[in-house]
């Protein structure tokens, strides 16, 4: 592995390193590969979960169900190359679906189960998808009502089939022989929209080999292989689920348990009775499960690794997790834009770095910390986080003509900073900065004080207006259960512990955050909600 720069804060990875770390070959590929490695092992296991039939598919199931439906696919009238969006919660059949249009050499196209109609129709219009597959409900939202409702401005939009089509239509009777069909590694093969966290929903494209390189080596990082059992409780419309678990699961012959909906007592349920090795999700996760009224009944032995990303773990979380769970914790850090992971700590690393920093590049990623001129800065200094590597998005964009990236270096839009060791520490987005009288302020850091707090279970630090300083700090609490403080009590200990300027103008008290389904706080409209209710819009 390639060694930091002695003096600046980058981390280049050798031409050798790249090439020797990428996996050329698709997701379709890699099922099969995995059939004959591990054919009678289970794949893909949904159990202990309500909302959902048991479903407990081996590799060789998956791979030959997932031929079945490509073959379905191509005779129903699609053509290799067409987009195909997939719009449910982690459904058994999102999972065959991915394996099957992959096989088909098609796009898939991942959409957000909380999709109304004018998302939805900007997504498919923008992807210009040929076919969408959907679940019957999410919630009380009927998606095929909302699919009629916007179809007729969709010209390019051919067919609309439920999940449960699948086994009624496509796969019923004889299925008929399995298809595979050749395709560049290097082609486009799924369409990610990042709107999460800032409300502007903009087409990532990556490629097969990009998802199945980053895959591959963080699931090797994390010493993850043929015994693992991994529930991962990531969306799979969102890059972690079906961009990074799913392809790094298959690869290393580990059994995933995705969640169809993330609830701590059925995650505890799954985690206890599947005696799962190793849990993946966000800090917001562990949080829930470790409140969880069961929690200190269950039985969670065979739980080794926690993997933690989308937030910064702290101190007390970890410690809470190492108590808890029996688990050691590794964090990590990536994008869309990156396949899922830049870097992350590894199982021997200290508890310091794993609660100060992401960790280092994996492997084949170089990392630059960069200034506003674009240049290397010192270690320890502050700058934007620039990526390049095979994980890499083709571009931005629905469209192979649109603004591609290739193998150059992708600016990230967070704030980090590197040691002389490569251990990347984010210190929040440059959009999310705070600038208060000329002073910026990092939200990031603000909240990693205030969740040492102990009554304190989450919180978020936005900016609001303010007319004498412009901007001033807002902090967004949830006390743990049974907590009672009092906003000022809150400021006066932020007050003995961090510079004057840094403590929140405000603490506002909630019982839950504005989510996205992978576990980040929504702050754009959580900045929304606090300007309404302080009446500083006629401020701003």
């Amino acid at each position: 592995m390639n060694q930091p720069n002695p003096t600046l804060s980058e981390w280049i990875a050798t031409d050798g390193e790249r090439a020797s770390c990428v996996r050329a070959t698709t997701l379709g590929d890699v099922i099969a590969e995995a059939a004959g490695h591990w054919g009678d092992r289970e794949a893909i296991v949904y159990r202990q979960q309500p909302a959902v039939e048991p479903v407990s598919w081996t590799f060789a199931e998956l791979d030959r169900l997932s031929g079945q439906l490509a073959a379905a696919l191509l005779a129903v009238g699609y053509r290799t190359g067409d987009r195909i969006a997939v719009w449910g919660p982690n459904h058994p059949e999102w999972v065959l679906l991915e394996y099957a249009i992959a096989k088909a050499g098609m796009v898939i196209v991942a959409l957000n189960p909380l999709y109304r109609s004018a998302e939805l129709a900007f997504a498919l219009a923008d992807s210009r998808a040929k076919g969408i597959f959907h679940a019957d409900q999410v919630g009380d939202h009927g998606l095929a009502a909302t699919i009629a409702e916007v179809s007729g401005d969709l010209p390019d939009l051919a067919y609309a089939h439920s999940f449960s089509s699948i086994w009624s239509e496509l796969l019923a009777g004889d299925a008929g022989e399995c298809v595979r069909v050749e395709v560049d590694p290097e082609q486009t093969f799924m369409i990610q929209y990042t709107s999460g966290t800032t409300g502007v929903p903009k087409a990532v494209r990556l490629s097969h080999r990009a998802l199945l390189t980053t895959g591959y080596n963080s699931y090797r990082l994390w010493e993850l292989g043929e015994q693992s059992r991994v529930c991962f409780g990531f969306p799979l419309f969102h890059v972690g689920g079906s961009g990074h678990s799913i392809p790094g699961a298959c690869q290393t012959g580990a059994t995933a348990f995705p969640l169809y909906i993330f609830k701590p007592s059925i995650t505890l349920d799954i985690l206890e009775a599947e005696r799962c090795t190793t849990f993946i999700g966000v800090p917001t996760m562990l949080i829930a499960m470790l409140d969880d009224p069961s929690f200190a009944s269950r039985d969670l032995s065979h739980l080794t690794a926690i993997i933690v990303g989308g937030a910064p773990v702290t101190l007390d979380l970890l410690q809470r997790c190492h108590e808890g769970f029996g688990a050691e914790v590794m964090n990590c850090y990536g994008q869309t834009e990156t396949s899922g992971v830049t870097a992350t700590t590894r199982l021997d690393d200290s508890d310091a770095k794993k609660t100060s920093t992401s960790g280092q590049p994996v492997v084949g990623v170089s990392v630059s910390i960069r200034d506003d001129g674009g240049h290397p800065v010192p270690h320890g200094a502050l700058g934007e986080l620039h990526y390049r590597g095979p994980g890499g998005m083709i571009g931005y964009g629905s469209g192979e003509g649109d603004p591609a990236v290739g193998q150059g270096w992708i600016a990230s839009g967070d704030l980090a900073r590197m040691d002389a060791d490569g251990f990347v520490a984010l210190d929040g987005r440059k959009k999310e900065m705070i600038i208060r009288g000329g002073e910026n302020l990092s939200p990031l850091e603000i909240e990693t004080y205030m969740k040492t707090h102990p009554a304190i279970g989450d919180v978020a630090v936005i900016g609001v207006p303010d007319p004498k300083y412009g901007e001033v700090a807002c902090a967004v609490v949830r006390l743990r259960p049974g907590a009672s403080p009092d906003a000022q009590e809150i400021r006066g200990w932020c007050a003995e512990r961090i510079s004057r300027w840094k403590v929140p103008e405000y603490v506002e008290f909630v019982d839950d955050f504005p989510m996205t389904p992978s576990g980040k706080i929504q702050k754009y409209i959580l900045q929304k909600d606090m300007i309404e209710r302080l009446q500083l819009a006629a401020d701003e």
